[in-house]
């Protein structure tokens, strides 16, 4: 990702000059004023400029430089831009955390106490120490069950003791034969959780080769378009074609965006092998920026220590934090592929953002500045993609597994697609789903998001 300091004194001292309320009789007073506006002031100029909707931004004399760098680029943004542009300090340090997201289910017979359903383990975290694993349950902690009033036990603090339990169902046969099953939590082991710390998650925290009815089937767990795990992602494209990988599973359930070289680079693997060279996407700036308009490529030089699948399906498993980069890999391949969406509506952003910084003021702001279009000049997923077969990954307990396990809900889904066990004909097909769940809280994660350009 390419971070552009601009030069912002001379939009700073003409935001300065239309404020009437930092004068007083003919006397500039705007040195006097300016630590408490200077921020405000080169937001303000930096959207006037480069913002995709400068046009609806209010005029000097509607807008309040005194307010915090949010409020301020709330006030001054878009309606269209529905949380897209966010501004941010530079000092802002890692939260600590115990690298796990979870969801929470009530202990039969016990108003107030919860068993936590783990949905997601951050690899080298303190849950991996830990020995946690995705649909693993955590039972109790330091001897205590989990309640409302105690639950911040999940996400902060030092070491605690944990007693990790496993979902089993019983099948039991009547006297008349009829059978009956019973599903419950059981105590599987104890286990201690490591401390809190800041945590890194993986841009890629599982990849493998699924060996599915005498085929070979690529899966990636992709968390990120990031260009710092290209060549894990160009190694793991090498292990497919060596075992002729013909049908690929990629999961973008966790993914919110990234970077916009990476979806090139990821494109390139993916698609059929005649279409390189070809028009990947269109990138549409404000008016002001114009010449900047310019087309992405399926280049093949980004598959540089690589390979090419040459597919003509690609199978993706989504989520309501699908998003960004994801969905333009989306909305992208389609003209090129066949792209059987699997699991849940995506979040629907389709506009590109650049990184502006600012070190005087140590502030970051990261700002809508263009519209992304397949090449077919489209990009109609403002509600989201909804998905070819509806999942739901945590309805049912048995089936939330570790990442790339055959039998992991979407995992599972896309494999029957596949094989033609699930069909795809006629209106969609929704499993049935439970209320097992009572909340699903997820780690503050650090990954991109959204499409960031250069």
């Amino acid at each position: 990702m390419q971070i552009r300091t601009r030069n912002t004194l001379f939009y700073l001292l003409g935001g300065l000059l239309a404020l009437t309320s930092l004068f007083s009789c003919g006397v500039d007073r705007w040195p006097e004023y300016y630590p408490w506006t200077g921020r405000d002031l080169w937001i303000d100029s930096v959207m006037r400029e480069d913002y995709l909707w400068y046009e609806e931004i209010p005029s000097f004399d509607d807008l309040n430089y005194f307010l915090e760098p949010q409020s301020f680029l709330d006030a001054a943004k878009s309606e269209k831009d529905n949380g897209i542009s966010s501004v941010d300090t530079l000092l802002t340090a890692s939260t600590p955390s115990y690298g796990f997201d979870y969801s929470l289910s009530q202990v039969p017979d016990n108003d107030t106490a919860y068993y936590a359903m783990v949905t997601y383990v951050v690899p080298e975290s303190p849950a991996a120490e830990a020995g946690l694993k995705r649909g693993e349950w955590i039972m109790m902690v330091n001897n205590d069950y989990i309640t409302k009033k105690n639950e911040t036990i999940l996400t902060e603090g030092e070491s605690k003791d944990i007693v990790i339990g496993k979902y089993t169902v019983h099948t039991e046969t009547g006297e008349d034969g009829t059978e009956t099953e019973t599903a419950e939590v059981v105590k599987d082991r104890e286990s201690v959780l490591p401390a809190t710390r800041p945590v890194t998650d993986a841009v890629i925290p599982a990849s493998t080769i699924v060996q599915h009815n005498n085929s070979n089937i690529g899966y990636l767990a992709y968390n990120s378009f990031d260009t710092e795990s290209d060549t894990q992602l160009l190694e793991f494209s090498k292990t497919c074609a060596t075992n002729n990988v013909k049908d690929f599973v990629l999961d973008l359930r966790y993914n919110a965006g990234g970077d916009m070289e990476s979806v090139q680079r990821l494109a390139c693997i993916l698609a059929p092998s005649d279409k390189l060279g070809g028009t990947l996407a269109t990138l549409q700036y404000n008016q002001k920026k114009s010449g900047k308009n310019h087309d992405l490529i399926f280049d093949a030089q980004l598959l540089v220590g690589g390979s090419n699948l040459n597919l003509s399906t690609v199978y993706i498993l989504t989520s309501g934090t699908t998003a960004g980069a994801a969905e333009m890999l989306i909305n992208c391949l389609t003209p090129y592929m066949k792209v059987i969406v699997v699991g849940e509506t995506t979040k629907g952003e389709y506009i590109g953002t650049e990184r502006f910084e600012n070190t005087q003021f140590m502030w970051s702001l990261r700002l809508a500045v263009c519209e992304i279009f397949n090449a077919r000049g489209t990009a109609n997923y403002t509600n989201g993609f909804t998905p070819s077969y509806s999942v739901s990954p945590l309805s049912d307990p048995a089936t939330v597994l570790p990442l790339g396990d055959p039998k992991e809900a979407l995992l599972s889904a896309a494999l029957g697609i596949i094989d033609g066990s699930i069909s795809l004909d006629g209106s969609e097909t929704t499993r049935a789903t439970s209320a097992t769940n009572v909340k699903e809280v997820k780690m503050k994660r650090t990954f991109p998001r959204g499409i960031i350009v250069r």
